[in-house]
């Protein structure tokens, strides 16, 4: 392609100028191309001469135009070669002492922008195998890895399908193998060290959320693999973290999600956790990820992993509408524009790989029916407790009160639809089986453990909302105490059944979001033991509580002692 300006070049463009490299000043120049980032003129061009000349320039002209506001001291701080312009910046990786972690991490400052290292990223990749081969010496750093891939993939995916395991599997061999080379972030260009910067940091906050959630019957050593992942994985990310911004793709959401999951299990602080995903979902918002024709924009692999990562998010603020746990802000109306994502594309790029044990033509295209129905129960009830929240028992409103009794009666109906592979005659575990059908067993129970305690916690959330705007005639109640005590504890007696059916590990696997529904039918439980209009009912409530403790217990969760201090 020709350049702009014949065989001379005389302005770069940003990249290259960032970069400082030669740039041949094309349309899209060829730095750019082989790099995949955006080639771009917005910079001004700047004056060629000496800078202290034509600041000298400056003042004279502010001296003649205002004589009276000019002084001498303006001259001091005019640059010079004794050093540079800006005072130093502290490190990104200082930490909270304010030493710093390595000696080599601080990256160059020039101008308002923070230029990664390379040797910043060798150095937080060094650390963190240095840690595993003390932590697990018996064991090479290549092969924890790949379980934590393995794992991820039977009981992370199923309702998370935001990763493709063939490049999760190379970037292991990259990165953690023996033979793994000294520079692994030092050859090619400035695109190519960002793309492994960003594999790096994928492949960490995979183990880093796999070794946080799982039980140790999975993953014996994860304590030793949690929280070095997880700071090896933000680490990196704060590497190229201004770029990451400005250019997002799947891994840019995806990281920040699996940041969100292994800091809660970890520390338990909901906020930060909170907070992580919150950029994630920024991050969704800028990219337009709600509209169809903003994934036209990317290549097949991306445009799958963009759409699956989208509706993750969106079931998870679903989540936050329905139980209140914190700020939601993918509601269609913040959008701006109509929601036209859909479900699935025109075609599906396979996410798994061909060489897992448990490969099957079909299985992926299943699993993905099991996760779409997730946000579907979600986005359900979401717009169910909205619209009665808004009806408030209004009896005149005839029109609504029939439109919300159809409404319910569709949710409540709405495990007719599961697929038949996630009905429990068909999770049986038979001696016959091989070990591809087990691990297809395991993925599909991940799945209908999800659907099945969140529907049921739905239920009663649902009731508690109709008790509360006094709407009871929508789910068939007449408002009297004893008979809205019996549909309660009626409900609850199905969450408790349905935790005791599903087998215990995964309950463990789901980590946080299992126990937060507990704790909502916990504190429904907490308020009925004190009701002294049937003491039936408050026997059944005492019993229940008891074994909702008994289930946080085991799930070894930082609610159980929170609720044991509510234990009438």
């Amino acid at each position: 392609m020709a350049s702009r300006r014949g065989s001379t070049v005389t302005r770069a463009c940003d990249s290259c100028r960032m970069r400082k490299v030669k740039c041949d000043a094309s349309e899209d120049c060829s730095n750019c191309r082989l790099s995949g980032l955006p080639c771009q003129y917005t910079s001004a061009r700047r004056k060629r001469g000496p800078k202290v000349t034509r600041a000298l320039r400056a003042i004279e002209k502010a001296r003649q135009a205002t004589p009276n506001a000019y002084t001498p001291a303006l001259e001091d701080r005019l640059p010079s070669n004794e050093g540079p312009m800006f005072p130093p910046t502290p490190s990104i990786w200082a930490d909270s002492q304010g030493q710093q972690g390595h000696e080599d991490l601080t990256p160059s400052f020039s101008g308002t922008e923070i230029v990664p290292t390379t040797e910043s990223a060798g150095a937080i990749r060094d650390s963190l195998v240095q840690s595993m081969n003390c932590s697990i010496p018996s064991i090479p750093a290549l092969n924890v890895i790949n379980l934590c891939i393995e794992l991820y993939m039977k009981y992370t995916f199923p309702t998370a399908p935001c990763v493709h395991e063939p490049t999760l599997q190379a970037s292991a061999n990259k990165f953690f193998a023996e033979d793994s080379s000294a520079q692994l972030f030092g050859t090619g260009s400035w695109g190519d060290k960002v793309v492994d910067m960003r594999a790096f940091t994928l492949l960490t906050a995979v183990c880093a959320s796999v070794a946080s959630v799982l039980p140790k019957s999975l993953l014996p050593y994860q304590e030793a693999l949690a929280e070095p992942c997880l700071k090896a994985s933000r680490n990196m990310l704060k590497v190229f973290e201004d770029f990451d911004i400005e250019h997002p793709c799947a891994t840019s959401i995806i990281s920040r999600s699996l940041h969100s999951t292994a800091l809660q299990q970890i520390t338990g602080k909901s906020a930060l956790a909170y907070h992580i995903l919150g950029q994630a979902t920024l991050l969704l918002q800028t990219m337009r990820l709600y509209r169809e024709d903003a994934l036209s924009s990317h290549n097949a692999l991306q445009a799958q992993l963009l759409r699956n990562a989208f509706w993750q998010l969106f079931a998870a603020d679903k989540a936050s509408a329905c139980l209140g746990s914190r700020p939601f802000v993918l509601h269609e109306m913040l959008f701006g524009e109509e929601l036209t994502l859909r479900l699935s594309g025109e075609t599906m790029v396979p996410l798994m790989s061909t060489s897992s044990p448990w490969f099957e033509e079909t299985l992926e295209g299943k699993i993905l029916l099991g996760f779409h129905f997730i946000p579907r129960l979600w986005s359900t009830a979401a717009s169910l407790l909205s619209d009665i929240k808004a009806y408030g028992g209004v009896d005149e409103d005839a029109e609504m009160k029939t439109r919300l009794i159809q409404d319910y009666v569709v949710f409540s109906g709405i495990l007719d639809e599961l697929p038949q592979w996630l009905q429990t005659s068909s999770l049986i575990v038979c001696s016959e089986d091989g070990r591809a059908t087990q691990c297809q067993r395991t993925m599909f129970w991940v799945q209908r453990c999800t659907i099945m305690v969140t529907y049921q916690c739905l239920r009663l959330v649902i009731l508690q909302q109709c008790i509360n705007s006094k709407a009871w005639d929508i789910i068939g109640l007449n408002g009297l105490a004893l008979t809205i005590a019996m549909a309660k504890i009626g409900i609850i007696y199905d969450f408790i059944q349905t935790l005791e059916d599903i087998p215990f590990v995964y309950l463990q696997v789901k980590g946080e979001p299992t126990v937060q529904r507990i704790r909502v039918v916990g504190s429904v439980l907490l308020e009925m033991t004190f009701n002294p209009e049937n003491e039936t009912i408050q026997e059944r409530a005492k019993n229940y509580f008891v074994k909702l403790l008994d289930i946080l217990g085991r799930l070894d969760s930082k609610a159980s002692d929170e609720m044991s201090s509510w234990q009438p």
